[in-house]
């Protein structure tokens, strides 16, 4: 499948400004250069790290000097997915599990990375990007199906182990194509209601978020 990066990158101007650094762990430069560029145009500061969130070694050494370069980050947003247009019955064992270490495995690597800053200043925000698979599977997406319902099972348990922390954990079930031309899956929408989540304090936060 290819992607018009145009079409699923919110604009700069609706992301939030107020004094905040944004940093991106893409699988390769591709599209994340473009974003780069975008809000370096809008005064907004950015760097990436290259980093495999299927590899826990990669996504450790990035995050890492992440820290060492920028400090413990206050907000983090886990976006990896493995893609592919496979039926769940030309899926194996091996195929699946592999796709689990990006889809849900990563994501539980890089809380863990960045949970003990967060709880020593009991206040962060860990936020997840599901999917309508999740809710309603498609064999034709079978794997990836299987890692949104991962992804979200992940949300909720880490949602119930932080209450009271002061960390707000959530996960974004995105059940629909994000595009320009959607009234209700708009890339600025999409961005705004992250940024509303961001905002929630912690203890009004439920887990989920279907949009």
């Amino acid at each position: 499948m290819a992607w018009d990066l145009e079409s699923v990158i919110p604009s700069p101007s609706a992301l939030p400004r107020r004094g905040t650094q944004w940093l991106c762990f893409p699988a390769t430069k591709g599209g994340l250069s473009l974003f780069h560029e975008l809000l370096e145009k809008q005064l907004i500061y950015s760097r990436y790290y290259l980093a495999d969130a299927g590899k826990p070694g990669e996504l450790r050494a990035a995050m890492d000097k992440m820290t060492r370069d920028m400090g413990h980050p206050d907000v983090l947003v886990y976006n990896a997915s493995k893609f592919k247009t496979l039926h769940i019955l030309d899926e194996t064992a091996e195929s699946i599990s592999e796709d689990l270490l990006t889809n849900v495995g990563g994501a539980l690597e890089a809380v863990k990375m960045a949970l003990p800053a967060m709880k020593a200043r009991n206040q962060g925000t860990i936020l997840l990007t599901g999917g309508g698979l999740a809710l309603h599977p498609n064999p034709g997406l079978g794997s990836l199906a299987i890692g949104k319902s991962g992804l979200r099972s992940l949300a909720a348990q880490l949602h119930d182990s932080l209450t009271g922390t002061g960390i707000r954990v959530a996960t974004i079930t995105v059940a629909g194509f994000v595009s320009k031309d959607s009234p209700t899956h708009h890339p600025d929408r999409i961005a705004d209601l992250y940024w509303q989540l961001h905002s929630t304090p912690a203890d009004e936060l439920e887990f989920e978020v279907v949009v």
